[in-house]
């Protein structure tokens, strides 16, 4: 039978996303990048590999305009990177009539924090408690008759934790208010509005997971560590055996978020805590596993998340019947933050050869280069990079994890 896809339209395809175009292009599919606007081109236009599509636009902000520029080829789903492109690809999916789409109506609910825990809240599932506003009076007073600390404050499109704050104090609520309202998000955006939240205490979980036609297939979970200041970035996270019993009540959770969000096709990432009592949300973000060494879950149980979406696409009923099989595993993976504990410091040169020495070693990716000095790392874009590791020995893989946390405590990483 002959493949019916000739060609895909991605959207804003940095990260774990740039993957997907070599890996269609390989099938013989052709693919076609636009960003979403000139910013993101511009802030992000030198991850694109434009090599590995027919041709790359920017989008204008004209719907019409740009559905004319890309009439041409004929599209058999759209998918993105960034979440900068979600809006966008909603519009851009349901308006070339496509199949291949998520409930139009929630498309706000999948972006906007605010609007997401409310509309998983209608539901009938248990979400944090949260109050959106401008005012740093209402935030202030919503913290002090919530009665307990610490709060969360972010912005209502957050990415990378950039401007995410653990508040312990009502002064610190101020403090991370106005940080917040005078900056921009992650993707260049102002922010407006401030959402505050509860905390919820509990090991974190990150849950990756393709869907096509409303049924969810879980990819991967991960165990996930973060930063206990005032910044929860990322410690490191590894790969849990999720076909266990144990997280049973996580995948269904996962499921029932999902679908109150309008998800039916394509990958989604998503944060739950799994508090005392129950599993609850902290943020869906649908696309990729960002920044991720796919090598990982491949060595860990067979797949990863680009290759569940690309297999969805070329062969929907292989990509069903083998999700319905417990999985197998075949070891442990684990993806760590790597960080800086001093600013105004020089990296030994031989820094990253060092890390390729570990038994675990799979990749490293850099954030920073030598003709720089350090800054102590308090988020995503402040770390030295990421590192990926598998072993099948996890006592193996908490030891090499233990080798770099160590050195960058004892300034052995410096010159």
């Amino acid at each position: 039978m002959k493949n019916s896809i000739k060609a895909i339209l991605i959207i804003d395809g940095i990260s774990t996303a740039e993957n997907y175009a070599p890996i269609f292009r390989a099938y013989g599919i052709q693919c076609v990048h636009l960003f979403s606007d000139l910013t993101i081109a511009t802030d992000f236009g030198e991850a694109l590999n434009q090599q590995d599509y027919v041709a790359c636009f920017i989008h204008q902000g004209n719907i019409r305009q740009t559905l004319s520029t890309l009439s041409k080829w004929q599209f058999s789903a759209v998918l993105h990177g960034l979440d900068s492109a979600l809006k966008l690809v909603d519009i851009l999916a349901t308006a070339m009539n496509l199949t291949y789409i998520n409930v139009s109506e929630l498309s706000a609910a999948r972006r906007h924090k605010f609007e997401m825990i409310n509309t998983v809240s209608k539901s009938g599932l248990k979400v944090p408690e949260q109050m959106l506003s401008d005012d740093i009076h209402a935030i202030s007073n919503w913290a002090e008759q919530h009665n307990q600390y610490p709060v969360i404050i972010k912005p209502v499109e957050s990415a990378g934790v950039k401007g995410v704050f653990k508040c312990n104090s009502i002064e610190a609520v101020h403090q991370a208010f106005n940080e917040v309202m005078n900056s921009a998000s992650y993707y260049g955006s102002p922010n407006t509005t401030v959402l505050i939240q509860s905390y919820l205490c509990g090991q974190e979980f990150i849950l990756d997971n393709v869907s096509l036609n409303g049924q969810h297939y879980l990819t991967s979970i991960w165990a996930v560590k973060r930063d206990n200041g005032i910044s929860p970035f990322l410690d490191y996270m590894e790969t849990v055996d999720h076909g266990l019993p144990e997280y049973a009540v996580l995948r269904n959770y996962a499921t029932k978020v999902l679908n109150a969000l309008g998800v039916r096709n394509g990958p989604t990432h998503l944060e739950i805590i799994m508090t005392e009592k129950e599993p609850i949300i902290v943020e869906l973000n649908c696309r990729l596993h960002g920044s991720l060494d796919l090598r990982l879950t491949t060595y860990t149980c067979g797949r990863n998340h680009v290759q569940d979406v690309i297999s969805s696409l070329l062969s929907p009923n292989y990509f069903t019947i083998s999700r319905s099989t417990h999985p197998n595993f075949y070891g442990q993976a684990m993806h760590v933050l790597l960080r800086s504990p001093l600013s105004n410091k020089t990296l030994r040169k031989d820094y990253w050869t060092k890390l390729e020495e570990l038994p675990s070693f799979v990749s490293y990716k850099q954030n920073f280069f030598m003709n720089k000095t350090t800054c102590v790392t308090k988020d995503l874009k402040t770390a030295l990079g990421t590192l990926s590791l598998f072993n099948q020995d996890r006592k193996q893989l908490m030891a090499d994890l233990q080798i770099v946390r160590n050195n960058e405590n004892e300034g052995v990483i410096y010159e």
